[in-house]
């Protein structure tokens, strides 16, 4: 596999291209929202050897930084989404349940399992536009508000951290 993300990444190749695929997926949900871009359905291998077809819509993805930031906030657009991925959020706010974003990344002449390690984030704000437009902002690398971290410095244990705050 690192021969694929080796000629992935050095460009040598112009026929071997990335395909980024996005998977919605919630406790409250039996099935999951999985979308790539373009105008094709394709099915896709995860990391568990299972495969899922993704549909093929308008995507417009900001890939996460590379840098050591306590919390990074990204941006992910699916394009024609449905009445049934309008319902599912609504069950997932309804039920007050966490809806995670699963981002993989493919080599175009390896769709059995992703190229690079999955990034799983957590969606912070779905919102549907007036066009079809499915909006989500997702929080990556959260450090700031990993569990390890709560209750630790707090201003009543600790009164000088209410300066900083």
């Amino acid at each position: 596999m690192n021969d694929v993300l080796a000629q992935l990444l050095s460009g040598h190749d112009p026929t071997i291209y990335r395909i980024p695929a996005v998977e919605l997926t919630c406790s409250a949900w039996e099935t999951a929202i999985r979308n790539i871009p373009g105008w094709d359905d394709i099915v896709l291998g995860h990391e568990d050897g299972q495969q899922h077809e993704y549909l093929g819509s308008p995507l417009d993805l900001a890939l996460p930084a590379s840098n050591d930031s306590g919390q990074q906030t990204l941006g992910f657009a699916l394009g024609g989404a449905n009445a049934d991925a309008e319902d599912l959020v609504d069950q997932a706010l309804d039920a007050n349940a966490i809806i995670y974003l699963t981002l993989r990344m493919y080599a175009s002449n390896n769709l059995a399992a992703p190229a690079r390690r999955p990034l799983r984030m957590v969606v912070d704000e779905p919102t549907f536009q007036p066009d079809g437009t499915l909006q989500v902002r997702c929080r990556h690398r959260d450090l700031l508000f990993r569990r390890f971290l709560l209750g630790r410095f707090t201003a009543n244990k600790y009164p000088g951290v209410a300066l900083f705050v």
